[in-house]
């Protein structure tokens, strides 16, 4: 095991310090239709690795790099080959999301579609991606909404500060407000209880 990967950590009054978190690793195999430095290595979440394809190849939305996410890379390690018109396939699909027009087979130099969110869910990114040479620009993401937990407040002792706007859901950049239920008192420091959903996570704090 590699213990350059090893980190330690506190056990304190409020818990463990800092949060034990386990970071993705990526194995980069080989690029097709291209090369890379970073080929037969493994790398952590947040690396990014440069790729350089072949003549008349290119990178998924004509990057010319990918990154180690939580979820693995972001696109794959491959350089398909451009139309040599110019055209696109159909635009590539989102999570929690979709495009607002009826996706057509192939897409003319210069086509433009637009992306959408289902409800809760935040979108990032560019709304709008552009057909050019053969691929289609970065599309945005998702970013998924938080869901305030009636178990997970009963536990921490808390309960949401508004109790009449009974929001369970929120989107990400929203802020959530707790205070502690009658009888108890904060062990949280005070800034714990007005918290940021972002990307699905909330941060409860706790009352005694």
């Amino acid at each position: 095991m590699d213990k350059s990967l090893w980190t330690q950590i506190i056990c304190t009054e409020e818990g463990w310090s800092p949060t034990p978190k386990c970071i993705r690793q990526c194995f980069f195999p080989w690029v097709e239709n291209g090369h890379s430095a970073s080929s037969g290595q493994t790398h952590q979440e947040g690396d990014t690795v440069q790729i350089v394809c072949d003549t008349g190849y290119s990178l998924l939305y004509n990057q010319s790099s990918i990154r180690c996410a939580e979820s693995g890379w972001s696109t794959p390690p491959k350089c398909s080959q451009r139309d040599p018109k110019g055209k696109c396939d159909p635009p590539p699909p989102i999570d929690n999301g979709d495009i607002t027009s009826f996706p057509l087979p192939a897409y003319a130099p210069g086509s433009s579609v637009e992306y959408q969110c289902q409800d809760f869910y935040t979108l990032q990114g560019n709304r709008t991606i552009i057909c050019r040479n053969g691929q289609w620009s970065k599309p945005p993401k998702c970013l998924d909404a938080c869901v305030v937990s009636e178990e997970v407040m009963e536990k921490h002792n808390i309960q949401l500060r508004w109790r009449h706007e009974k929001k369970f859901y929120s989107k990400t950049g929203d802020n959530i407000e707790f205070i502690c239920k009658a009888g108890y008192h904060k062990k949280s420091p005070a800034h714990a209880f007005r918290v940021t959903c972002w990307e699905g996570k909330v941060m409860y704090p706790t009352c005694v």
